[in-house]
């Protein structure tokens, strides 16, 4: 496969590694791919969604909003599957959006599904992708019964943990800023006890600046 088409980047996917060559391309056969742009919506919880979406390349941030104040879920990166994931035929209840120019394939519900249930590696691949989903989303539930510290450090420790798995994530790299905002966004704490916890830890040596991502785990 040569580097940059899109069958490529379906192999380089944790859920397709491994596939061969002419599987690939009945799968690619099935999405539709497409450029989508900073800001940009990929869905709402206004509008019912019938895709499962893979993120190729870029960042897409799930997020739900509240009386204005926006809540992250996550923040997907290259080889990430969002969007229907449940397969059923309600609306999602929260936003999709990119937050780096990204592409993205996309598959109707129906054609994922007879693409994983053909092929019992990749079922058993996308419960593992599933399962690690929720764990992650089990450190943030749990996270929110510590003081302001304590959740900062947990989703740095989960920042630090995502930005490891993934072969396109390693691939392709494009590490963003962690900035007090975003960890404000991600905690549910307001930016300014964000920013006064943030100052704490940096004196208990817990963190440190990175130039690279703005704020590091000192181990």
């Amino acid at each position: 496969m040569t580097e940059g088409t899109k069958t490529w980047y379906l192999q380089q996917i944790d859920l397709f590694e491994g596939i061969p060559d002419e599987e690939i391309m009945r799968i690619a056969e099935k999405m539709e791919e497409r450029r989508c742009t900073k800001k940009e919506l990929i869905y709402t919880p206004f509008e019912a969604n019938d895709s499962v979406c893979v993120l190729k390349k870029g960042e897409v941030t799930l997020y739900y909003s509240h009386n204005g104040k926006k809540l992250i879920i996550d923040v997907l990166k290259p080889g990430s599957i969002f969007g229907n994931i449940a397969f059923n035929d309600k609306n999602s209840d929260h936003f999709a959006e990119v937050t780096e120019d990204a592409y993205i394939c996309f598959f109707s519900v129906e054609d994922f599904m007879k693409i994983i249930q053909a092929k019992p590696e990749l079922m058993m691949r996308f419960l593992k992708i599933m399962s690690e989903r929720i764990s992650d989303y089990e450190k943030r539930i749990k996270s929110g019964l510590f003081d302001a510290k304590e959740k900062i450090i947990q989703h740095l420790e989960i920042i630090k943990e995502k930005g490891n798995k993934g072969i396109l994530t390693k691939l392709i790299g494009g590490k963003k800023r962690i900035t007090h905002e975003r960890l404000a966004q991600f905690t549910g704490l307001s930016r300014e006890t964000v920013t006064r916890a943030i100052n704490d830890l940096k004196k208990e040596g817990r963190i440190v600046d990175c130039e690279e991502t703005g704020i590091c785990l000192s181990h």
